[in-house]
């Protein structure tokens, strides 16, 4: 499948961003809504096929920018191929979104038998290792790509059960940090995988939303394995990482301040305004229209204002912006929704 520059833009993303970075004019601001499985629908290709076959994988992926001409391609292996490539087990439904099958860690100590995940000659990683290569072939020259390794928590829930996570946070904490301390070393041999084809990172965490855990677990459980993390991916890649983050994140936000990231991706529900006066002048924002209310269930005119609003608000950022969703827009989302969307941010300001 041919990669194509879209006519709508007089830049590619990848010249956008050079721009940007280099204080230089650009033509308009950057823009990632965030898809997911809305491409298979669009695509045709079935949701199986888009985690577990690389050149599948990548003409998904490839037919989507052709379309929209946003700003970032983004593939896996994220929290389901890591927890898959440690032992654990996910569904593929044939509409909707993949989930995770009954937990795996029955019990900590099968933590004795399994070894940090060896990117390189694992067979469940190695399927994004072989998009990421057809990847950077046909567009590496147009688009920033990036490998999401999902988020230590996240993927410790996948394995452990969300509850039972929870539960072990404050009755077995040290076996959580055993559990975490695998998972971390395992997203590591990912990034310097990632490292290898030239892709950045990206990272998602949505069982570390604080409403969920609390500030002070965050800061002993997730805090301190971020941080390494996206200080190693800025090492490894010369990039620094794309981190999303769901739910209400005010109370941490003191040390989201602290890592190496390219942007940090806000949920809908926060004030963009507030984000942009206490997080602007230490990393650049990313956000946050409404992926359900507006993107979805909008109109036209709607989701127009809803991209207004939020580049007149996100452009005052110190550090930079970019345009993005919430969270995930849902699958059953019709495609023209995200041609409005990204209708809007080309009209902004015409």
């Amino acid at each position: 499948m041919k990669m194509i520059k879209s006519i709508a833009d007089q830049m590619t993303p990848l010249e956008r961003k050079r721009a940007i970075a280099e204080g230089k004019s650009f033509d308009r601001f950057p823009a990632v809504p965030f898809m997911g499985e809305l491409k298979c629908y669009l695509s045709g290709i079935s949701i199986w096929d888009f985690w577990h076959d690389p050149r599948k994988i990548a003409d998904a992926e490839i037919l989507a920018f052709n379309r929209y001409g946003y700003d970032r391609i983004v593939i896996g292996p994220n929290t389901r191929g890591i927890t898959e490539a440690l032992g654990g087990k996910f569904i593929y439904p044939e509409k909707g979104v993949p989930y995770a099958d009954r937990p795996f860690l029955d019990q900590y100590e099968k933590l004795n038998e399994i070894e940090p995940v060896d990117a390189r000659r694992n067979p469940r990683i190695q399927v994004f290792s072989q998009a990421a290569e057809v990847l950077m072939k046909e567009a590496g020259e147009i688009v920033p790509v990036e490998a999401s390794i999902g988020g230590p928590l996240t993927i410790a829930s996948n394995l452990r059960g969300v509850e039972m996570l929870l539960r072990d946070c404050r009755k077995y904490p040290e076996e959580v940090h055993r559990l975490l301390r695998l998972i971390t070393d395992s997203q590591k041999s990912c990034i310097e995988e990632a490292a290898v084809y030239g892709l950045g990172i990206a990272m998602a965490d949505p069982v570390a939303n604080p409403a969920l855990i609390g500030p002070r677990m965050y800061e002993q459980f997730i805090f301190p394995y971020t941080k390494e993390l996206t200080e190693y991916a800025f090492e490894k890649t010369g990039k620094k990482v794309s981190l999303h983050m769901c739910g209400n994140t005010y109370s941490i936000w003191k040390y989201l301040r602290q890592y190496e990231l390219n942007e940090l991706s806000l949920d809908n529900i926060i004030d963009l305004e507030r984000a942009v006066e206490e997080l602007g002048g230490y990393i650049p924002i990313a956000g946050n229209v409404d992926p359900v209310e507006i993107v979805m269930n909008g109109t036209k005119d709607e989701i127009t204002q809803a991209v207004w609003n939020c580049i007149d608000v996100g452009r005052k950022a110190e550090k930079g912006y970019t345009l993005a969703t919430g969270c995930d827009i849902p699958e059953i989302t019709k495609p023209e929704k995200i041609d409005y969307f990204m209708e809007a941010v080309r009209n902004y300001e015409k």
